[in-house]
Order: structure tokens, then C-alpha cells, then sequence
């Protein structure tokens, strides 16, 4: 039987879980506090889940394929200033100098309202570039107190060999460093320079905890390879996260949402994930999490990541009180004050509870209400005990408690206030809704969501969840295994890699080019060539495209548990047109992909009927949406044809702005809309000899001229 690892270190605890890998079927898991504060940091605790589980499960290490983490650390030293001072080396041509010089110069960079970066500058010119004068540079910039580098080139993203040569040198001088190559394949210089100094300022911390976590593992008996997810939901190498550490950045909230939807298959909705300290709220578009570029304060970087908006209460949020009213909840939590939870108390342990406030950490301020007994024993009063007083948590749920326990726990506070233990839990609850509430109302406006299905992650999710289904008006569902749901994800999560890249009208082959390197990359990192998948999609604003492959591990067995059957295929698709399920045609299907038809009418094209099509992947995600367009399948020469005549035969009426995908095998390729209506299909094809069938569908959007 083989069997995944997937652990995931959160802000409050580090969740371990293994997966039987082909079932899917969770065979064991543990959860142990997480070490910010070990000398190891958060390795520490990573490792004690590791070896718990192994023991707790009774798992044999060699029957172990493939072990996967998610973590905070990359955001922890971010937030906790724990980076190191950079060197900037910018690099221009003598003719652009000046424009270079000022687009790679910064001279520090704001972390937090409270922390900064410390950035030291320095500028060479391209074609005075040696191997003395690279290495003096670095010198100049270690003595002024660098301790990474980060190199930046003009148009770096075409030519990477002049970072790469200030890279070899960093090495020869043992100095971490990023380039800015490495961090984005788009252009903009200045945004790759700041990226590229945030990632170096974290690669000394970086390689500290991951070089303990390999050494402590493999010590554990474990030979097997050991991934990362990062926060675009790519799955690389542990190694990769000495490279571009702040890729990692929200890599949790990424693996709970990838957990949640092998579970929970939506099209549109929100998922808010509550943990014990804060609480994540996201939102799911066709069917994928949305991703957003990430801002470090007011700074705008080019590492994507799931888009999430943080809220400091959770189930372990402390109440506050202020003379005989509650003022809020958090963001302290029993964790940090070290506090228990009475409701996992049983009731009679709890007696002549009084009602006492404290400051959780010093300097904080002294209005957090807390518990105490005739023994001195102190105790929280957290939203989980509230939820469990209005029995708000199922049985069987890792937040439910003694209910009893709760009730003497809140009791002390009720009679404070001078109301009844139920309106006090009730209270409680409100104040943490206040503060989550607005974020989802604002992700539904911004992305217009109709009455979205909210779902629910995380160790606290039936403590808030239904409260905020309740005041929004929307259904909920709380996923399977919530607590260590990020863990699952990690688990079963393909391994992955996603590249952005400037792309000019006219280039299939250089897409081609650079799909067939992607494949390669996957390869490298152990997937299965037979299994790797691989998307195109435009980025219309930026000229870009976006390249993502995945694949199954080499040598695993692999879990199907997020593929989607025929008919939740067709009800996404529906869903996607907003159409009947009945009305639609399935009229392709190549094991990767699905493309669902429906013809509604009469079309803006002359004499033809209203088409509309959809195309599913097999995990449940919407690839593409055509409101009114053509659906292709023969010979690639063929298909050329159909094409130049789809496009010649409206253009005398209407302007049209082609919008293409091709479909073959394992590739989906969302083909820019930079020219005239016609492709050289034979070299976008994946195999010219094999002649998979291939899909070809054009959407439309019309202008009358």
C-alpha cells in the first residue's frame, strides 16, 4: 500500500496526515503545536508530526511515496523581520543607463508598518561585465552589510546570461542570491528587482529550516522525495524553496482550498478557512481558486498567489471586555497566551470558575478576559466555547467540546454582562462576524458572485462558518477532515510548475517551445511523463501568457479522488453557460479534457445558430467559455481550413476578435488573440506522428462594423 504524506505548518499548529495514495483514503493523522520559538524554528514541529504520525499509524517508512509540506516560514520572516540585508546589483546597456539605474535603485522596502528591509544598491554596465569586476562589486556590497544578493538586468527576461554571471559569483563567494529572471518571465524591471530582493532577503532563513527538516527526516528512514506547495499551487522540489523562497508565501491558505476542492466540486463560491488564531476568506471562479499578483505593503511584486483576505479572529480568539461590555474578539488567541480551551475540559474539573482579565503577551493590553479556579488554574473564553454553548458544533467535529464545559466556562461572563449564557455566546459570535463579514462582502462584489456557496475549512470551521452562512443568506458546507484539510491537500496535490512569459503576435512555435520546457521541468522534479498535463491561457493586459504543467509522481500510484465524472462535468459546464444540464452535448472527450456544446438560437453569424461551449478539465475546472462560437475536429491541415473560412465568412459584416483554444491529449492551449484567424495547428500539434484527436474551439466576440 503506498502511502503520501502531506504536512502542513499553520500559524497555531503543524497538521500531519497520510493518504492511502491509491484511494485517497486518510489512514492517520496528527496535529502538534507549531515552534515558532525553537531554535529550529517552525522545522521543529514539522518534524515531531512527521515522526508522530508514522508511529500513531504504524506506517512503514518504505511504503511512503511521497511526502509534501506547506508552510509559514517564508511569511513568517516577512512578518517577523527575520531577513537578511540584500545587495541590489542592477545591470543596463551604457545607451539606457540612466533608465536602468533608476528602475533597479531602491534603498529600502517597507515589510510591515513596523519592520523594513535593509537594501544596498549597486550598478554595473553590461558590457563592462567580468568575472573581477562582478565579484568586487559583491565585495563592496557584502562590506557595507549585504548578506544576499539580488540581481536585476534590463530586459533580463530575454537575455538572463548577465544575472546569471553575477549568480555564479555570489556562489564562488557563498553569498545567497536571486535573480531576477528567476522570479518572472514578464517584463518590468523594477517590480522583478523588488521581488527578487524580498525572495533573497529570506533564502538564509529558508535553507536553514529546510536543510534541518531533510536532515532530520531522512534520518527518520525516509527516502523518498520531498516537495513544497507554493502559494500558485505548484508543487516543486523542497530544493526549489532555497531558490524562490517567497513563492511559499500563503502556501497554506492554497493547500486547504486544493484539499477542500477535491471534496467540495463548485463553480462559483467562497471558502473561508478558520483556523485558531486568524481566519482566511478566498473565492472559487470556474471552478479554480482566484490567484492575485502579491503586495508587500504598498509594493507590487510578480509572485502570484491565492488570493485571500485575513481576518485576526478564529476559534481560539480571545473576548475582550471593557467594564460590563464585550468589545471585541482577538487577534490574541489561547495559543499564544497559553491558555486552554475549558470546553475540551471535562465539566468536572471546571469549578467556581471567576471571571479575571490579562495581558496575553507583555505590552499587550490588559482587557482579555480569561478563567480562573480555586487552584489557580487559568483558563480562555474563546469563540469555540460560545459555538458549543449554542451547540453550533456537530458531533463528531474536531471543534466540538463538552457542552456543559462551555456553559460554565461562559457563565462567569453572562453574569458579568447581566444576560443569559446563551445571549453572551451569541454576543461572542457576533463580534468575530463583524470582523470576517465585511471581507466576504466585498469579495462578493468584486467578483460578482450570485449566491455563493460558502465552504467551510479548517480545525474552526463549524464555529464561524455557520454564523456567516446565516448573515450572508448563502448555504454552507463544511468539507471532510476540515482540521488537517491543508494537509490533505498538499498530499494528494500533483507535482506542478507555473511560468509567465512576454509573448509578441505571431509566435506559436516559441509557445510550443516553451510548453515543451515546462513539460521537461515537471519531468525533472519526478512526474511521470505519461501524466503531465499542461494549459496555456493569455494574459491579454500584460502581452503574456501563462504556462502551468502537472503531473502525477513517478512511481506513485496516484490518487484519482479529484477527478470529476461525466455528470459533474456536465452540471460545471451548465453551470458555466447557465444552461440546463439536458441541454448540452457532449461532443469531445480525450480522458483530459471534456467539451460540452449547446445550441441556443440564432447566432450574430449569418445563417448560423447560437452555439455556446465549455470546455472541463478532469478535475472539475472550467479551461474555457464561449458565449456563441465554433467547435472543430478533424486533420490538423483540415482544421487550418475550417479556420480561414470561419473567419473569412462573417468578415464582411463583422470585425472578429478570435479567441482559441486547441485541445490535444494532455495539452490545453489558450492561443492569444494577436492576428488573423488562422494557425499553424501542425506546429502547435503534440505529436505530428501520433495524430491524437484534436479539438480545436473559437469564441467571438463580435463588433458590427
Amino acid at each position: 500500500m503506498g502511502i503520501r504524506v502531506g504536512i502542513d505548518v499553520g500559524g497555531t499548529f503543524t497538521k500531519a496526515v497520510a493518504i492511502e495514495s491509491a484511494s485517497g483514503a486518510l489512514v492517520g493523522k496528527v496535529t502538534v503545536p507549531t515552534t515558532h520559538h525553537a531554535p529550529e524554528g517552525v522545522a521543529r514541529g514539522l518534524v515531531e508530526a512527521f515522526r508522530s504520525l508514522v508511529q500513531r499509524a504504524g506506517i512503514d517508512a518504505r511504503s511512503i511515496e511521497l511526502v509534501v509540506l506547506s508552510t509559514t516560514q517564508a511569511v513568517n520572516a516577512l512578518l517577523e523581520g527575520d531577513v537578511a540585508p540584500v545587495g541590489i546589483v542592477g545591470i543596463g546597456q551604457q545607451a539606457n543607463r540612466k533608465e536602468a539605474f533608476r528602475r533597479t535603485r531602491i534603498d529600502s522596502i517597507q515589510l510591515t508598518p513596523e519592520r523594513r528591509l535593509r537594501v544596498f544598491h549597486a550598478f554595473l554596465d553590461a558590457e563592462e561585465l567580468n568575472e573581477e569586476r562582478i565579484a568586487d562589486t559583491l565585495r563592496t556590497l557584502m562590506a557595507q552589510g549585504a548578506r544576499a544578493i539580488a540581481v536585476s538586468a534590463a530586459y533580463g527576461v530575454e537575455d538572463p546570461e548577465p544575472e546569471r554571471a553575477v549568480l555564479d559569483a555570489a556562489t564562488a563567494l557563498g553569498l545567497p542570491a536571486t535573480a531576477g529572471h528567476e522570479m518572472s518571465g514578464l517584463y518590468g524591471l523594477e517590480v522583478r528587482t523588488l521581488t527578487a530582493a524580498v525572495n533573497a532577503s529570506i533564502l538564509p532563513r529558508m535553507a536553514e529550516t529546510t536543510r534541518w527538516v531533510e536532515q532530520s527526516l531522512t534520518a527518520s528512514g525516509l527516502q523518498v522525495p520531498l516537495m513544497i506547495m507554493h502559494g500558485d499551487f505548484a508543487v516543486s522540489p523542497l530544493e526549489e524553496a532555497r531558490r524562490v523562497a517567497a513563492s511559499t508565501i500563503l502556501s497554506g491558505p492554497a493547500a486547504s482550498v486544493a484539499g477542500a476542492l477535491l471534496y467540495h466540486k463548485l463553480l462559483d463560491g467562497l471558502f473561508m478557512e478558520v483556523g485558531g488564531t486568524s481566519t482566511n476568506v478566498g473565492v472559487v471562479r470556474q471552478g479554480r481558486p482566484v490567484m492575485k499578483y502579491v503586495r508587500i505593503m504598498d509594493h507590487p511584486t510578480c509572485l502570484r498567489s491565492v488570493d485571500v483576505r485575513v481576518a485576526g479572529v478564529a476559534g481560539g480568539s480571545l473576548v475582550r471586555l471593557r467594564g460590563r461590555k464585550i468589545a471585541g474578539v482577538g487577534p490574541r488567541s489561547a495559543h499564544i497566551a497559553g491558555l486552554p480551551y475549558p470546553c475540551f475540559t471535562p465539566p468536572e474539573m471546571l469549578s467556581n470558575l471567576r471571571l479575571v482579565t490579562l495581558a496575553p503577551r507583555p505590552g499587550d493590553p490588559e482587557d482579555y478576559a480569561a478563567l480562573v479556579d480555586d487552584e489557580g488554574r487559568r483558563y480562555a473564553i474563546t469563540l469555540t466555547e460560545a459555538a458549543n454553548v449554542l451547540g453550533l458544533v456537530p458531533e463528531g467535529d474536531y471543534a466540538r467540546g463538552y457542552q456543559e464545559s462551555a456553559r460554565r466556562a461562559i457563565a462567569p461572563l453572562a453574569e458579568r454582562l447581566g444576560i443569559p449564557v446563551e445571549r453572551a455566546a451569541r454576543l461572542i459570535l457576533d463580534e468575530a462576524a463583524k470582523e470576517v463579514e465585511p471581507l466576504l462582502r466585498d469579495l462578493v462584489r468584486e467578483y460578482r458572485l450570485r449566491r455563493p456557496v460558502l465552504l467551510g475549512l479548517g480545525g474552526g470551521a463549524a464555529v464561524l462558518v455557520p454564523v456567516l452562512a446565516d448573515r450572508l443568506g448563502v448555504d454552507y458546507q463544511i468539507v471532510p477532515h476540515a482540521e488537517v484539510i491543508s494537509s490533505i491537500g498538499v498530499a494528494l496535490a500533483p507535482i506542478s510548475a507555473e511560468v509567465e512569459r512576454s509573448l509578441s503576435p505571431g509566435q506559436p512555435a516559441r509557445l510550443l517551445e516553451w510548453v515543451r520546457e515546462l513539460e521537461q521541468v515537471v519531468v525533472r522534479y519526478g512526474a511521470d511523463p505519461k501524466t503531465v498535463q499542461v494549459t496555456v491561457e493569455p494574459i491579454p493586459e500584460r502581452a503574456a501568457v501563462r504556462l502551468r504543467a502537472a503531473g502525477t509522481c513517478q512511481g506513485a500510484t496516484g490518487s484519482r479522488l479529484g477527478d470529476v465524472d461525466l455528470a459533474i462535468a456536465r452540471s460545471l459546464a451548465a453551470q458555466a453557460l447557465r444552461v440546463r444540464p439536458e441541454t448540452l452535448t457532449l461532443v469531445f472527450d480525450n480522458g483530459f479534457y471534456r467539451v460540452f456544446q449547446a445550441e441556443m438560437g440564432r447566432s450574430f453569424w449569418p445563417f448560423r445558430r447560437r452555439r455556446r461551449l465549455a470546455v472541463i478539465d478532469r478535475e472539475g475546472m472550467v479551461r474555457f467559455v464561449a458565449d456563441d462560437g465554433a467547435y472543430l475536429n478533424s486533420a490538423p491541415e483540415a482544421l487550418e481550413q475550417q479556420l480561414r473560412e470561419f473567419g473569412s465568412s462573417g468578415a464582411r459584416w463583422y470585425a472578429v476578435r478570435p479567441n482559441v483554444l486547441i485541445v490535444q491529449g494532455p495539452r490545453c492551449l489558450n492561443v492569444p488573440d494577436w492576428g488573423p484567424l488562422s494557425l499553424d495547428l501542425d506546429s502547435l500539434s503534440l505529436d505530428g506522428a501520433a495524430r491524437e484527436p484534436i479539438a480545436v474551439l473559437v469564441g467571438t466576440s463580435l463588433v458590427r462594423r
